[in-house]
């Protein structure tokens, strides 16, 4: 008997035909390398890439407070208590309480370009917080309602930069570095910071500090990271 392909049998393959083009399509888009650029650099190696679909890379991310997850897409840190009482009475001491999550962002190397997508959550700006240091206590780059505030490892004080406010929405920064010179952008606006005291003083880190509240976090969409020759 002869074999005749009904409407439903050509239905079905196409629809196949459709769902493996469609594979092979994400497949395409997934495998593709993240695209360089820089204001200050030529070229530059791709040495980390990070979207959040797996563990934890602890070689890079050094979480000082406790509680951090990978969860739908993100990093995520909470406090980890809710009040300074508490932590108080669980810890013995008045300091360090892990009031704010604050994790380390590792292994950055002598000249880079850093991509990521980070969010504060939380209820209003604090002294010095929320903010991140590159290097760890060296250059420190304060978020306030007016932008944010850039003190250099020397402690020559770079004023305010005016930007929208930080918190409670998705932040997209790239920051580029060398010694001597720094540049950081935050939603497309873009400052370079040229000065000696620009410098890493041999420390490979940023440090993240979250609002030190208990209603605060620290979020992380995806992080790209080149090395710079």
């Amino acid at each position: 008997m002869k074999y005749f392909r009904t409407a439903s049998h050509r239905m079905g393959s196409t629809l196949f035909i459709l769902h493996l083009a469609l594979q092979f399509s994400n497949c395409a888009v997934a495998t593709d390398p993240p695209v360089f650029k820089s204001q200050l650099f030529k070229n530059g190696t791709l040495v980390y890439s990070d979207d959040f679909d797996k563990e934890l890379n602890r070689e890079r991310w050094q979480p000082r407070t406790k509680k951090w997850e990978v969860k739908d897409g993100m990093l995520i840190g909470v406090p980890d208590f809710t009040n300074a009482e508490e932590a108080q009475k669980a810890l013995g001491r008045d300091h360090h309480l892990g009031l704010g999550p604050v994790i380390r962002f590792n292994k950055l190397p002598e000249k880079f370009v850093l991509q990521m997508r980070f969010k504060f959550e939380g209820e209003t700006y604090m002294p010095a917080r929320p903010k991140f240091d590159i290097g760890h206590h060296i250059n420190n780059l304060v978020f306030t309602q007016d932008g944010y505030s850039l003190k250099l490892s020397g402690g020559e004080q770079c004023g305010i930069t005016k930007t929208e406010s930080t918190l409670n929405r998705w932040v997209d920064m790239t920051i580029e570095f060398e010694e001597g010179r720094l540049s950081v952008e935050f939603d497309g606006k873009r400052r370079l910071y040229e000065h000696d005291q620009v410098s890493m003083k041999n420390r490979d880190e940023l440090t993240f500090k979250a609002l030190e509240s208990g209603k605060s976090a620290l979020k992380f969409d995806y992080v790209r990271l080149w090395k710079v020759q």
